[in-house]
This record gives C-alpha cells, structure tokens and sequence, in this order.
C-alpha cells in the first residue's frame, strides 16, 4: 500500500498505523485499522468476509459478528456510505482514494482544505423559488471561488447530493471536501426566508449559521445581497476553524497549508512576538513553495506590522522589506486579491496613498466580496478627506463580514472620518468601540485620546493616552504618520494637537 492515501479530509498512513481526520490523528483500534487498511488496498473489487477475517485477525478464529462490529465502527467514523455491503459476497470501498505519498515528509505537495456548496433546498415547491435557489448557490460558489484562501469543488458535483440523505461526515467523504455549505429556501407571503449554514465535516459541527428574512420585490437584489453576506461570514469562520486544528497539530507533521494557517493565528495575537513566530512560520512555508503568493502577501503584512506597531529597530527598512515582498507577491500572480491588498498596505508607509487605494480598488476588481480590501479602502478614502465615499465602504464591509478579524480596524476608519468632518462626539463613539473590539491594541487608545480631547472630555482622554501610552511608550509623531496617512497636513496636526492637549509628548 502507499505510503499516504487521502479520501476526502481523512488521510490513512499505514507505516505510521495512523488514520487522520483534517490531519489531526484519530484514536482508532487494531482491527478496525487493520480492517480499513485491507479495503484501501483492495478498492478496486470486493473483499469477501473471509478474507477481511483471514487479513485482520491474522489466522485467529472469532466469530464473523466481529467483523459486523468493526465495520459498524468504521462507518460511524468515516460515514455509513464509505464501506458497503454486497450482499451474500463481503463489502466494498466507495470512496474516491488518491495516493500523496509524492507530498514526501516536507508536505510541500499538500493542499488547503476544499468546500462544496449544495444546492439550496427549495421548500416552497414552486418554479420561481427553485430558480432562486439555484441562483443563489451558484452566486455563492463564484464569489467563494475567488476568495484566496478557499478551494471550491465544482457546483455540478454537489448537484443531487442534497437531498441525498446523507449526513455531513457521509457528503463530505463523498464529494471529498472539508466543509459543506448548506441551506434552504422558503416564501410566506411577501417574505423569502433563506437559511445557510457551514459545517465542519470531519466533526459533523456547525460553525456558522443565519437566517434571512428579506421581501421579494426585487430577487435579483435579494438573491446578491444574501450572497455577498454569505461568503463574507463564512471565509473567516473557515479560516478561525483551519488556524485552530493548525495548532493543534503535532510540528512534526505540519504542511505547508498548516505553516499559513498558524502563521494567521499567530499575526492575530498582535504581540511582537506572536508576530515574529508569524514570520518564521511564513519563512519555512516558503521554503517548501519560494513563490507561494499567499505566503508572500502575509509575510508582506507581517513585516509591515513591525513598522506601524514600532517594533522593528527601523521603521522604514521594515516597510521597505514589506513592500519588496509584496511586489514579488503581485508578480508572482498579478490576477491575486490578496497579494494587490497587502501591496495596497505596504504602499501606506511611504506616504503613497492614491497608490494604495488603486492597489484596494484592483484587489476588489478581482474579488468584489472581499470584504478586508472594501473596509482598508474606506479607511484610506477617510484620511484623504472622501469621507462620504470612505465611510460607506466600510459600511459594506461590516454587511459583509460581520465576524471578520478586522472588525475594530473598520470601526477605526469610521472614527477617522467623522474625526476629519470634524463630528468629533461620533468620532469619540466609534472609537469607543474599536477599543472595545481590540483593547490590545494601543493605537485604538491613542485614537480614542484624541476624539475624547476634542470633544473636550479631557479627563476620560488622559485616562484613554494613559492606556496607550503603557502598551507603546514609544508612540511618536514619525510612527504615528505610517499608520495614519492623513493626506490633508491640516487634519494631521489637529490629530496631533488633540493627543498634545491632554499631555502626548510624542
């Protein structure tokens, strides 16, 4: 046998004795191991009762219920539709199998865990509503497809799985993914109710669900507002799922895709040095791929974050890195979403900000639900003083992407746009929620001091520059011009004079 078979998100190692769900090993016993190595190795045909009792139990005699038993067992585990009963003959596999034993011990060959949309199940019965349904899986499977971090299997092998009657473990061994996109359609008078959910399929859990309730005047509208969300809520709750079981998996097996996701989970401590493991994590990915455009743009984004949070003993030789790397990422794939977003960041602390909003503007070009690049061009929109247009793009990205790491960043563009309007109570209160979202991270407070001191809530601004102050003492006027690029020197100085007033030295 191979030294690796993949089957869906299960991976079977023989010379190991180990059987891996998402990569993460399952407790599995010797029969039943032994039993499901024999039917991988004969695939191709059935293995009559005999021989599954002559191979697993090496010459012992036991009584043929034993073999019901741990078949019994290892559907339970890998779903009732992977081992099947001939009967009067023995059992089949019917699970597509594929060899990975070329990946070798590096695991450079692996690849991100895949997604199937199914279609939506029309609960209504009516032609109209089945038209919709279908429109909307479709939708969901070409925004999902564009999204740099997902890998979505052909809608037209999830058709007729629906209804199937399969649970999730079943489907997705079936279809041989990881997760499954799931949902239904229903109208009650001038209401359409649609309901979705993401599913886990190695747990069988749901990590994500929402109802839609939304009127039926214009469905095409309905149909692509619904979409946008849906995507928008299910890339980071995958990307949550994927960076957890990441972590969980024991260093000596981890793969490339492994490497990028706790690199993720690291760059979202925000600490100097969860940040510096994120960039020794990206190193050693890129050593298994040198030109993983995905693995540059984080890294891109990892350096440039030791500019803007001073943690690098030179600013600029940080961002100057930053952007080399993010340019290599736009060359490497000029058509990625994420590698012209990172560009489009690196580009900030250099002062370049027309650069860095063409930079947004392209990545969402390419992929229009990417929710991270609407909110960033709202944020940079907001500090060249288009308050109008910055605000409402990050509005968007909030609709889309409610549970997005980035949340407190969007909140932070709104406090800047209502701080450049001179709005300062709603500056003060948008800012207040940033701190909330992310009360680790210090400029959020030094933003806060500022709308605070203008509202002249003096005393609850010095508390504000007090927090600020004590997670970066080193906060100067330099540091604060990379990540606040102000394009109007005169919003930049009132900023500046606010923090002054209730006692910044920086």
């Amino acid at each position: 046998m191979a030294a690796i078979l993949r089957f869906g998100h299960f991976e079977m190692r023989p010379e190991q004795r180990q059987l891996l769900a998402d990569r993460v090993p399952l407790a599995l016993g010797t029969r039943a191991f032994d039993l499901l190595a024999v039917l991988l190795e004969n695939r191709d045909r059935i293995v009559s009762k005999t021989e599954l009792l002559e191979r697993a139990w090496s010459g012992v005699v036991v009584e043929e219920n034993n073999l019901s038993v741990q078949v019994s067992s290892l559907r339970k585990l890998l779903g009732e539709s992977a081992i099947v009963t001939v009967h009067g003959r023995g059992y089949r596999w019917t699970v597509p199998v594929h060899d990975a034993s070329a990946a070798g011990p590096s695991g450079s060959a692996s690849v991100r865990p895949s997604l199937a949309v199914l279609p939506f199940a029309n609960l209504g019965g009516s032609s109209d509503q089945a038209d919709f349904a279908d429109g909307l899986a479709d939708d969901i499977v070409a925004n999902l497809a564009r999204s740099p971090w997902l890998h979505v299997i052909a809608h037209r092998a999830a058709r007729g799985r629906g209804d199937s009657g399969l649970g999730a473990v079943d489907l997705c061994t079936a279809l041989g993914v990881s997760y499954l996109i799931k949902g239904s359609v229903r109208r009650a008078g001038a209401t359409l109710r649609v309901s979705a959910e993401l599913v886990h399929g190695a747990s069988g859990e749901t990590l994500w669900g929402e109802r839609y309730d939304r009127p039926v005047d214009d469905p095409f509208a309905v149909q692509d507002e619904i979409a946008t969300n849906i995507v928008g809520c299910i890339e980071p709750m995958y990307l949550k799922r994927e960076e957890l079981l990441a972590s969980r998996r024991n260093a000596r097996d981890v793969q490339h895709w492994d490497l990028l996701m706790r690199a993720r989970w690291h760059y979202w401590r925000s600490t100097c040095l969860h940040n510096a493991e994120s960039k020794l994590l990206l190193q050693r990915a890129l050593g298994l791929r040198p030109n993983d455009v995905t693995a540059l743009s984080l890294l891109a984004l990892s350096l440039a974050t030791d500019a803007w949070f001073g943690w690098a003993p030179n600013a600029k030789i940080a961002a100057t890195e930053a952007r080399r790397v993010a340019l290599r990422a736009v060359a490497q794939d000029d058509r990625d979403s994420f590698a012209h977003f990172a560009l489009g960041l690196t580009q900030v602390g250099f002062g370049q900000i027309d650069r860095a909003i063409d930079e947004q503007r392209r990545a969402l070009e390419l992929y229009p639900q990417f929710a991270a690049a609407s909110g960033e061009l709202g944020r940079l929109l907001a500090y060249s003083g288009r308050t109008v247009e910055g605000a409402a793009m990050i509005r968007r990205a909030m609709a889309a992407s409610p549970t997005d790491p980035r949340l407190s960043l969007w909140y932070f563009g709104l406090a800047i746009a209502s701080f450049v309007d001179e709005d300062h109570e709603a500056a003060a209160r948008h800012a207040a929620t940033a701190v909330a979202h992310r009360p680790d991270w210090y400029f959020n407070h030094y933003l806060l001091a500022a709308c605070l001191s203008s509202c002249g809530e003096l005393d609850a601004a010095r508390d504000a520059l007090a927090e600020g102050s004590r997670q970066m003492p080193r906060f100067s006027v330099a540091t604060l011009a990379i990540g606040h690029p102000f394009k109007n020197p005169a919003h930049r100085d009132r900023y500046v004079a606010a923090l002054r007033q209730v006692g910044w030295k920086g």
